[in-house]
């Protein structure tokens, strides 16, 4: 197929890879010259361009865009899409997403690939990123089936295990497993950052291994996209704040009370519980 993808940052540019490796015939649109120039040079589709009008005989479009700019899209990108495509996005969060381009577009469908590196731009895209990686399809009753059956052939032909979920139930799925880490990771990461005590730091940058970088990793990610979660899914992410801050308190009176009994409890529920995750 010819397949469209606005946006050839870390998503946007391992979906190329991959799809080019597959045959399809990709078209790419990148946001300015400088970005166009990386992604012609590390091949992150056929034809890449600045112009939307690359995208006028594509069958499938991906918008791997930011959630701000897919919730207030570009009229120039809105009047480009012909239609006749399908449509997806890659957005973390699906609702506000869903209601906005369910309005423009006949044929969307809100989708969201589970997978990701601390990385962005350009240069970050991965042919393997999505190898055995989790896809989340989120349709609604207005969603075209037939589009929903082509699309899904392709994301499973990408190498992803589809899941087919309620939008809202997502948003609130991800909070937990995905939203949340990222400020829990900020706020461990500036407990660690001992700017007060330049030793102790000093011996804790050259002490951290990997449990301190794993539990950290998202932390340290995206800036932007952080903001993003944060004003998109904020009724959500707020709640589960609000649970990890029971949870925290209750560790906190443990220690006050140095009642260990109760602690091994907690942390023989949590080992056990660890495997519905992973």
């Amino acid at each position: 197929m010819n397949i469209g993808i606005v946006g050839l940052g870390l998503i946007g540019g391992s979906i190329g890879l991959k799809l080019q490796s597959l045959n399809h015939t990709v078209y790419g649109v990148t946001n300015n010259k400088s970005n166009e120039i990386k992604a012609k040079k590390r091949k992150l589709a056929n034809c890449i361009s600045q112009d939307y009008k690359i995208l006028e005989n594509c069958s499938i479009i991906f918008l791997a865009l930011p959630i701000k700019q897919l919730i207030d899209p570009s009229q120039n990108l809105i009047k480009a899409i012909p239609p006749k495509t399908i449509v997806t996005d890659v957005g973390s969060v699906k609702v506000p997403i869903i209601n906005t381009w369910e309005k423009i577009h006949d044929l969307f469908i809100g989708s969201h690939p589970m997978a990701g590196t601390e990385k962005k731009g350009v240069n970050a895209g991965r042919i393997e990123l999505f190898n055995n990686s989790k896809w989340v399809i989120t349709p609604t009753n207005k969603t075209d089936q037939n589009s929903l059956k082509i699309l899904s052939e392709l994301i499973k032909n990408i190498g992803c295990n589809i899941y087919f979920e309620n939008p809202a139930i997502h948003d609130q799925a991800v909070a937990h497993i995905s939203h949340l880490p990222i400020y829990l990771a900020s706020c461990l990461i500036e407990t660690a950052y001992c700017k007060n005590n330049q030793d102790l730091l000093d011996l804790s940058g050259k002490l951290a291994a990997t449990g301190f970088s794993d539990t950290s990793r998202v932390g340290g990610g995206n800036p932007d996209l952080g903001v993003d979660l944060a004003e998109n899914n904020t009724i959500n992410i707020l709640d589960t704040i609000k649970k990890f801050k029971n949870n925290i308190n209750e560790i906190e009176k443990i220690f006050e009370d140095r009642n260990w009994d109760l602690l091994e409890k907690k942390l023989k529920n949590t080992k056990e519980w660890r495997n519905h995750f992973c």
